[in-house]
Parts: C-alpha cells; structure tokens; sequence
C-alpha cells in the first residue's frame, strides 16, 4: 500500500512522483508548499486569483457570487507540477548508480580474467581506479544538491446562482525535495576493493533519506452576496473540507537507492492525521463600473500537525492569510497579493511568505495571454515567472495552459479543462 492509496489520486501522483524517487540517491528535505489550489489560469498571473471570476473560487470562495446570468453549472480539472534540479541531481545520480553496478561488477569478476602480460594487468587496474574517480566525482558533484518537486492535482463543480452558489471539490497537493549525502569514507572503500577484488556495495557509507508530504482535501464551498450597494458589492465565503495530511520518510544506503525497498509510500514510512476543516473568504468591487476588486482569505482555520514519531519530525499546517487587489476592464486584468501570515511547513524549517503581481491580456472575448511573477518575502523559496494562454471558444470550453521558471533552474507547468453550461 502507498501513501496516497486512501485518496482519489493516489496512482496519478505515484506515478509522477515514485520514478524520479526512485532514481535519487539523496535526502530529501521538504520545504513549505503554496497550500491551495494548483490551477492553470492561477498560475499563469503569477498565482494571482483571489479577485478573480467564480471560476477560480477554489482560491477564494466568496467568488462563487461572480457570475454572469447565463452561466449555470462550471465544471474544470487542473493539474500541475513543478521541478527545480540546476545541478542536474537526477542524471547524476543515475549515472553513478550505473557506474557502482558496473564497477561491482567488474572488481568482482576479477577471478575470471584471462591476463596474458604485465601491460594487461595494468591496464585493468588503471580502468577500475578511472570508474572509481568518475563515480567519486559524480558524488561530489551533488553532494548537498537540492532539488525539489512539487504537484497539484484538482477538480470543481459549481452552481452559481443570485441566492446561494454552491461548489464541491477535490484537491490534492504535495511536495519533496532532495540533497545527496555523501560519505568521504566511500572513496577508500572502492579504493581498498580494487585493491583485494571483492566490493559489496552495502559496505558503502553515502544514505539515502526521503521526506515528504501530501495533503489531500474534499469537500462543499459556499458564498452569499452580503451587501449590495450602489457603490460597491460584498461576498462572503466558506470551504467547509474533510482533510487528510500524510507525512512520509525513509532512509536507506546509497547502494540501494534503486532497489524495491527504497519506496517512501509503504505504510511503514507513512504518518497521516485526518479531520474537518475550514476556508474563509471575502470578496468586494467598487467603482463606477466595478473595476476595482479586494479580496482577503484565510486557509485551514483548523490547525493539524503531524508528527513522524521514529524520526522525530513534525509537519504543521496551520491558518494561513493572504489579501488580493486587482484592477480590470474588458480587455485587461492586473492584480497584486500578499501573504499577511506565514505558510505551513516543517518545525525544523523557515516558513515561505508569497508577494505575487500578475497580468491578464483579453483577445476577442476568448483569448487571454496571461504574465506574472511570485516572490518569497521570508528568501526561502525561489523566484517565479510565469506565463500562460486560454482559450475559451464560446465561452464554453476552454483550455487554459500555463509555464514557468525560476531561479535554481525551476521549472513548471499547469493544464486547465474548463466546460461552462
């Protein structure tokens, strides 16, 4: 059984996440996450979307109120996925895996070669003793290298209407990251096999550690609209979930990094704790044509901390506040937002705080070209540009795409399927 096995997207994000796990020698730190949810449109204006329309209410709720008259019932699916590897980790660490197979190998079938001279003799030894310094090199190469990764995966319905609109969803997010250990005391262990002609390779010191998270999320969001004056209009909103947050580590050798046993999903390297929680959200236009929008929303009233007893490690995600202003017309959205309150993370660990601007650029009534850009107020995690495009023929179906990079060679990117009836 895998840590996400409870959830409805456990296969899916398995298989996004498990092969790169599996290619990593490295200790994975996890670091804190954007808590909400991962959606293309979202993505695109720099993670702007708290003063949206009601089809970003996932982000804020009390959105739900913003409508258009013919719009009945908003369905849409989003996925996302973001990598930050500038030290190319991954194709390293593969690489030494195959070079440790392949000089195990060859140190011990040293019995069976037929050497005919002196000269063949030395040129056997001086290639194991060239593997050995590749494979040192690749080790040092990496060591303390982080790379992370992260993903989101969501789907709504929503039925807007002039009284009470109403939401379901399903959201899932998660995140891991990595850093290599390697042990100096490896270099004299293949030095000393080549040396004798037997190398077992669990002899080798360099570990490989796992860490991660997932939080996985159900349930109904509703707004009403509290006050409608001449001057402006006010929403209010609420997301009542049911949440399951898991906490996962293991740590085994270097030498079995690419075995079956280095799986962070098994039940035995998984601690989770569920319960009920709740979203908060506020939403005002004013202006003589409502151009301009605020927005403030607080995340997981309920606090949950998780705490992986064996290794001493406790993850907390706790309320977190982030306030939104924006400015639009027809053909143009600008928006800005802040973090007020720090995010979840790792006791162990600084916690991120998010200012994003974004821009949103309306072709025809069905084309948006979208820009941003994200920073971390607290410098933990990294900077963040973003483009992306929509396409909405009708008004009815649209496709919404997203990119991004950052410093530290991070990249992403997020896919909307949107149907409006």
């Amino acid at each position: 059984m895998t840590l996400f096995a409870k959830t409805p997207w456990s296969k899916a994000y398995k298989r996004s996440i498990n092969p790169i796990l599996l290619l990593l020698p490295i200790v994975v730190i996890a670091l804190p996450s954007y808590s909400e949810s991962f959606t293309a449109k979202r993505t695109g204006q720099g993670f702007t979307g708290l003063t949206q329309d009601f089809t970003s209410s996932l982000s804020n709720p009390a959105l739900l109120t913003r409508f258009d008259q013919e719009d009945d019932v908003f369905f849409s699916l989003n996925f996302g996925i973001m990598a930050s590897d500038k030290y190319h980790v991954i194709d390293t660490a593969e690489d030494i895996s195959n070079n440790l197979d392949k000089l195990s190998d060859d140190i011990n079938g040293s019995q069976l070669q037929n050497f005919q001279s002196i000269g063949q003799v030395q040129t056997y030894y001086d290639d194991l003793n060239q593997q050995v310094d590749v494979i040192i090199a690749d080790l040092e190469k990496i060591d303390e290298k982080v790379v992370k990764i992260r993903n989101g995966v969501n789907f709504q319905v929503l039925i807007p209407n002039q009284y009470v609109s109403i939401g379901f969803f399903t959201n899932q997010y998660g995140r891991v990251g990595g850093i290599v250990d390697y042990d100096e005391g490896d270099e004299k262990i293949l030095n000393d096999a080549v040396l004798s002609g037997n190398l077992d390779l669990d002899d080798l010191k360099s570990v490989t550690t796992a860490v991660g998270y997932s939080i996985a999320e159900a349930g109904i969001m509703a707004a009403y609209p509290a006050v409608k004056h001449a001057n402006y209009d006010l929403s209010v909103g609420a997301k009542l979930k049911y949440q399951r947050v898991d906490l996962f580590y293991n740590r085994v050798k270097i030498s079995e990094f690419d075995d079956d046993d280095f799986e962070i999903t098994n039940d035995e390297n998984i601690t989770d704790e569920s319960g009920a929680n709740i979203d908060l959200g506020f939403y005002i236009a004013w202006g003589d044509e409502r151009q301009w929008h605020a927005a403030l929303v607080t995340n997981n009233l309920i606090k949950q901390t998780v705490h992986h007893v064996e290794q001493d490690i406790t993850f907390t995600l706790k309320s977190s506040t982030s306030v939104g202003l924006s400015y639009q017309i027809d053909w143009l959205s600008l928006a800005a937002e802040v973090d007020l309150t720090d995010r979840e993370h790792f006791a162990s660990l600084e916690p991120s705080k998010y200012a994003s601007v974004g821009a949103e650029f309306r072709f025809y009534e069905h084309i948006q070209f979208r820009l941003g850009y994200r920073t971390d107020l607290n410098d933990i995690d990294d900077d963040i540009y973003t483009a992306g495009i929509g396409i909405s023929p009708w008004d009815v179906f649209a496709v919404d795409i997203a990119a991004f990079t950052g410093d530290n060679d991070t990249v992403g990117a997020a896919l909307q399927l949107s149907l409006k009836i």
